[in-house]
């Protein structure tokens, strides 16, 4: 029922005739509740109106006029035509909250909405024809706030769009209509990135303005049949039905690229990026809270990846985030009660063969299985509770320590790491301290081990407190080195004590392409900086090997011990970690052949041969056997035949000179290919070729040859290794004195500043001030007492006996007193205070008051 937008003037009529002859007086109408008019004849003549009518139809000349003329903007919108039917049947007309469009104060037309009865009257013709009675109300605003409620509790009041309630009804709806036809659907999490920066930039309606535009964009980018809903402050949903995976990652493309397009505001441009994260109907769920749920998860590993990025859920359902949610109550439940408990693995020193430290672990059950470390340290983190298992492990490692210390294990160090919610805390220090102070154990135990993603905000601030935890005989320890994101810059600013180089680096060592290097590379760093450096994952003996005789001090793995219990680490700290004597940094220990034949009869030949002479022998079949025992074991000298089936001798040792060319090679066969062998000692692939059949003798002498050689290598690289050793205690040693210089340096800067606010302070004082050292030569005067003793000449530099003749001799050195002195045409009082009862101050202070 539109009107239009003016008034048109009402043709002129006749005087208004008086009330039919008939009816009844009209004039109670104008105290009508609401509105009230009557209508008299075919043509529907006003034949009266009260106020109200008249201001809700914004015409008071109405008497005398049909309606049609008089409200012509009204009859357009059908009105007359009811009103005319009603006339016609005689039934009553009535309707609610019916909408129509009239002038507001302006002149405008506005939308009203109206309750009505339109009421006909019967009467003869000669009484005017029948009349419509017509009553009301206005009930605009009732209707407008009920519908206003209706909609806001299903859409968002800011952009319009639907709100989470009406998404999550039309997605079930949708997963219905999927179901029956068997078509795909998918819901996509939209979120803005950085948004809480860019509205504190644009302000509250800068930023109200730029939701409005992204909603905008977003239901322009994505076409009229997919459900755009906004859910919370930065974040949309969307639903696509019907459409294959390709078009529907084409159209989120565009969309991203839609909103990523820039605002204006003031002037310049703002810029606004989004990550959106997808689930799809069957793969990800089957019911809208699967969807919701795999849409988040996606959303989430969007926004680790980057701004700007899209991923889309490969998770099953119920997996995942799920199963952490699950875990962090059970890691909650057991915190409160007693569901937890400790691990420890070794550490063992590859000096002196000894266990040097123990890693502590923290273990939970959970649905009969036990849960690691690092995952649950995670899930604690993401439930808020890293700060609160952090403190438990470091109390009941504390406590361990405590009985292990009992039992004479006095230097064993206990390591824990340090959580990014104990990290964040200002004072560190008064949490760790009290928790070792309480298990009565001293700080020099206790090793702390940080990650390397948690020295890359505030340095300054964790210099300070790490400074302050190493000061107390605390050591620390950077662990996983090599794989965070730290500077070198940040790890030479930072008292570090330990690095400990990560599992992956040390899981392709000796042989995989570049690990050895760098690995040598971070041994010779810390050792440079004056660190220790431990190696973490360790599984072979051919890694412990390797790192042993590139002077890594410590290391730790399952080579060494898994992680065990309390009782199982105290049975171990008494038997030993069992690592044999030629795994240590100085071995000097049996001598290890490693025979290689692919006949068997010649290994057990040679094997007779060598049994007494006091070797430790292996022995493989083939080239890639020897290869594994290798990456098992060190091996001093290896005899190898030069033809087998998968690779020669030849070829065989050329491998082992790349992996391991501390090892002695020696050939031993019975088919001589000259240019093969003459290429091999050339090459140094081999030390000597010998031929079968053999001299027993004579084989035996040149392994025994072969032998000393590799133990005349063997001492230059263990004098090599000692050399470094004490090369690397000396850094060590320098690091710790440009530590302590530091610390004093730093001292002496504060005590000089402090001195020289005493200084300013003595000047101020109003009266006199003077002190002089234990020999009565004045050494300090302030401003005041300079002005007193003016016509005296210089007073610093001269004795007290000068300046007050009349002092006693000697001076009392244990207390005060007071006296009187004359100077010129003045009287004073003065006391003299010896000084040094609470310093290593000596001498006096003298105090001068006006008499």
């Amino acid at each position: 029922m539109n009107a239009a937008t003016s008034h048109h003037p009402a043709p002129r009529a006749a005087p208004t005739p008086p009330c039919p002859e008939g009816y009844v007086a009209l004039e109670w109408l104008e105290h009508a509740p609401g509105f009230a008019a009557f209508l008299v004849g075919p043509d529907l003549v006003f034949a009266h109106a009260n106020d109200a009518y008249k201001q809700l139809v914004g015409r008071a000349d109405l008497i005398g006029l049909p309606m049609g003329d008089a409200l012509p903007e009204v009859a357009e919108q059908g009105v007359v035509a009811l009103l005319k039917a009603a006339l016609t049947t005689g039934e009553p007309v009535v309707h609610r909250a019916w909408p129509v469009q009239l002038p507001g104060p302006g002149g405008a037309l506005q939308q009203r909405y109206v309750d009505f009865v339109a009421q006909p009257v019967p009467h003869s013709a000669a009484q005017g024809g029948a009349g419509l009675l017509i009553l009301g109300s206005d009930v605009t605003m009732e209707t407008v706030s009920q519908r206003d409620l209706q909609f806001s509790l299903t859409h968002d009041m800011l952009t319009g769009l639907p709100n989470h309630a009406l998404f999550r009804d039309r997605l079930e709806h949708a997963l219905r209509r999927a179901a029956r036809a068997q078509r795909p659907v998918q819901v996509a999490a939209l979120q803005l990135d950085l948004f809480k920066r860019v509205h504190a930039l644009v302000g509250h309606e800068g930023g109200e303005r730029m939701l409005v535009e992204i909603a905008r964009r977003i239901g322009r980018a994505a076409g009229p049949d997919v459900t755009v809903a906004r859910d919370g402050a930065d974040k949309f949903l969307l639903l696509l039905e019907g459409t294959q995976q390709p078009q529907v990652t084409a159209r989120i493309d565009a969309i991203v690229r839609t909103v990523a397009a820039p605002f204006e505001h003031a002037e310049h441009s703002v810029y606004v990026t989004c990550c959106v994260g997808g689930a799809v109907f069957p793969l990800s769920g089957g019911t809208a809270e699967d969807l919701l749920l795999a849409a988040d998860r996606a959303l989430a590993c969007a926004q680790e990846a980057g701004a700007g990025t899209q991923r889309w859920d490969e998770t099953l359902p119920g997996d995942g985030g799920l199963d952490r949610l699950r875990l962090g109550f059970a890691l909650r439940e057991a915190l409160a009660g007693d569901g937890l408990s400790l691990r420890y693995r070794p550490r063992v020193d590859l000096v002196s063969g000894t266990i040097c430290a123990v890693e502590a672990s923290v273990c939970l059950d959970h649905d009969g299985a036990a849960v690691p470390a690092a995952t649950l340290l995670g899930v604690a983190e993401e439930c808020g509770l890293g700060g609160a298992l952090a403190d438990w492990v470091l109390r009941h490692a504390a406590a361990h320590a405590a009985q292990w210390r009992a039992h004479g294990h006095t230097a064993l160090r206990v390591a824990v790491n340090l959580s990014a919610r104990q990290f964040s805390m200002c004072d560190l220090e008064g949490t760790i301290l009290p928790a070792l102070a309480a298990a009565g154990v001293p700080p020099t135990c206790l090793d702390l081990e940080l990650a390397e993603n948690l020295l890359a905000d505030d340095i300054d601030r964790l210099a300070d407190c790490l400074h302050a935890l190493r000061d107390k005989g605390i050591r620390l320890c950077l662990d996983g080195f090599g794989t965070g994101s730290s500077s070198l810059v940040n790890v030479q600013r930072l008292p570090i004590d330990v690095l400990k180089i990560d599992g992956s680096f040390i899981a392709r060592v000796p042989d995989g392409d570049g690990a050895a290097a760098v690995v040598d590379a971070i041994v010779t760093m810390g050792h440079s900086l004056g660190m220790r450096v431990v190696a973490d994952g360790v599984e072979r003996e051919g890694q412990c090997d390797f790192l042993a005789r590139h002077m890594c001090d410590a290391v730790q793995g399952d080579f060494v011990s898994a992680p065990v219990p309390f009782d199982a680490l105290t049975a171990l700290l008494q038997t030993g970690p069992g690592l044999a004597p030629r795994l240590l940094r100085f071995n000097r220990t049996q001598p290890t052949l490693l025979l290689v034949d692919d006949e068997p009869s010649i290994v057990s030949s040679l094997r007779r041969l060598l049994r007494g002479d006091g070797y430790r022998i292996l022995t493989a079949n083939s080239g890639s056997e020897g290869l594994k025992l290798l990456e098992e074991h060190t091996v001093d000298l290896i005899v190898s035949d030069q033809r087998m089936p998968e690779m020669t001798g030849v070829e065989f040792l050329r491998k082992v000179r790349q992996l391991y060319p501390d090892t002695v090679r020696i050939v031993l066969s019975g088919y001589t290919e000259l240019q093969t062998v003459t290429d091999a000692v050339n090459g140094g692939a081999i030390y000597k070729f010998l031929t079968k059949p053999w001299d027993d003798e004579q084989l035996r002498s040149h392994i025994q040859e072969a032998v000393a050689y590799g133990a005349m290598a063997n001492e230059n690289r263990l004098l090599t290794l000692e050399v470094r050793t004490a090369n690397q205690k000396l850094a060590a040693v320098n690091r710790q004195l440009e530590s302590v210089l530091a610390r004093q340096r730093s001292d002496i800067e504060q005590g000089e500043i402090s001195l020289d606010i005493v200084h300013e302070a003595l000047d101020n004082v109003p009266v006199p001030v003077l002190a002089s050292d234990d020999t009565g030569t004045v050494v300090l005067a302030n401003r005041a007492a300079h002005g007193l003793f003016a016509t005296q000449g210089a007073v610093l530099g001269c004795e007290l006996r000068q300046l007050f003749p009349g002092l006693p001799e000697p001076l009392p050195a244990d207390a005060s007193f007071a006296f009187a002195h004359r100077l010129g045409e003045r009287h004073v009082h003065a006391r003299m205070q010896p000084m040094g009862n609470g310093s290593q101050s000596r001498g006096w202070l003298i105090v001068i008051e006006a008499a």
